[in-house]
């Protein structure tokens, strides 16, 4: 994957990234608070030999201070150390504890060892050092003594006494906030590639047309300023065909898009031409919903009782168009869809309009759409991006038949932004319609 991928990946689940930043480092944030608060104190002694006055002894006793120091180093942290000092302090630590709060270390070449001790306030670090390298240097001198009243061949003389700390050590706050922001980061993009693998939605017109055996007529992002005018290039491409007056739109997607049908008949109606909309969408989320039509028949009551189209045709002066809405919907209603009743209400607006935009149900949901189609010049599916997956449109083509030639091609559709930005970018209602 390039740069660009991972953008587009970080666009489509940044959710998931952002959830794992912030666990990661709130996690952080908690260890490095339950860490307890201690303090270090280091004293240095030096080791020398007793020698010659020579330079050759000299350069001797200084290689064999250095050898001692490795074994004085293990002398440091052992128990008997430990042990004289928990005697001579009285403390109540094992000596096990105790020996895992001191450290030794000498740097190269040197006979300088640095003994380190932590405890959990400052006077006691302080203390404590003191005392390990005071019992270090007793232990020495008893090593090193040949005889009881000789000096030793050796001695460590301190050169720096421990130091009360002014700041405790302490977890490195920032840094492992900032080892929980690159741990949530990298945990986040695992997370959101896994999901991507096993989302099978389509995400991209270039994933949609891979599988379409029809062209793609517009992508329609709806509420992007671009989106009128793919909406006229949609217009431009339905109307070439002078004879295609009638336009079945469906949606190939498991619900229903109004959007689409909507702003092609606002569209037609911008050039002046006669337009109705027709909701024969059974699944009740057809444009009906965007209009006040009272209690007016819709079409489901002209199927009933052989009404007049005018009686249900209501106008919507500021959208510029005419709407025939679904009205009360009854079991009956899918069943006169399909009848000759509905051939007859095409046939009379036909004679009166110049338009006729149909919306019907998804393909998927009910057959509607099905028997639609064989009263209109041309049929268009629309597909919206992010919530549908290539078996839905692949069982939805085939449920319809991809090859019939009144499926003039399919409309990609998207809404940009999530489920929050759509819940608070609701489309108002344009106006109120009037009876004609």
């Amino acid at each position: 994957m390039g740069l660009t991928d991972y953008l587009h990946l970080f666009r489509r689940r940044w959710p998931v990234i952002v959830a794992a930043v912030v666990l990661c480092v709130v996690a952080a944030a908690g260890y490095a608070r339950s860490q307890p608060t201690t303090y270090s104190a280091s004293s240095s002694v030096y080791v020398s030999m007793a020698t010659g006055t020579s330079v050759n002894d000299s350069y001797q006793g200084g290689l064999a201070a250095q050898q001692r120091v490795r074994s004085y180093i293990d002398l440091a942290t052992s128990v008997t150390v430990a042990q004289y000092v928990k005697d001579q302090l009285g403390l109540p630590d094992s000596v096990n504890d105790l020996r895992g709060r001191i450290t030794a270390a000498a740097p190269p070449a040197t006979t300088i060892i640095i003994v380190s001790v932590t405890d959990d306030t400052a006077d006691g670090a302080r203390i404590l050092a003191d005392e390990v390298v005071s019992q270090l240097r007793a232990l020495i001198s008893r090593l090193e003594s040949i005889q009881a009243d000789a000096a030793p061949a050796a001695r460590a003389v301190v050169i720096d006494k421990a130091q009360t700390p002014t700041q405790a050590n302490g977890p490195q706050t920032t840094r492992m906030l900032a080892l929980g922001v690159i741990a949530g980061l990298l945990l986040g993009l695992g997370g959101a590639l896994a999901w991507d693998r096993l989302d099978k939605r389509l995400r991209t017109s270039t994933d949609l047309e891979a599988i379409l055996p029809v062209p793609i007529l517009g992508i329609i992002d709806d509420g992007r300023p671009g989106a009128a005018g793919e909406t006229r290039r949609l217009r431009t491409r339905l109307t070439a065909d002078p004879e295609r007056t009638s336009v079945l739109f469906t949606a190939l997607s498991p619900r229903s898009e109004p959007e689409v049908a909507l702003g092609l008949a606002r569209s037609l109606a911008d050039t002046g031409a006669r337009v109705v909309l027709v909701d024969a969408d059974t699944s009740g989320r057809g444009s009906s919903r965007r209009i006040p039509v009272g209690a007016a028949p819709g079409l489901a009551e002209l199927l009933r009782n052989s009404s007049s189209t005018a009686e249900a045709v209501v106008l919507w002066p500021e959208v510029g168009i005419s709407v025939l809405p679904l009205g009360v919907v009854d079991l009956r209603t899918p069943d006169l869809l399909a009848s000759e009743r509905f051939a007859e209400i095409m046939s009379k607006l036909r004679t009166e309009y110049d338009h006729i935009i149909v919306e019907a149900a998804p393909v998927t949901a009910a057959a509607d759409a099905i028997a639609l189609a064989r009263r209109c010049d041309a049929t268009v599916g629309v597909v919206e991006l992010g919530r549908t997956t290539s078996a839905q449109v692949r069982g939805a083509l085939a449920t319809f038949g991809a090859d019939d030639p009144r499926l003039a091609g399919v409309v990609v559709f998207s809404r940009p932004g999530g489920g929050l930005q759509r819940l608070l970018r609701r489309t108002p209602t344009p106006g109120t319609a009037v009876s004609r």
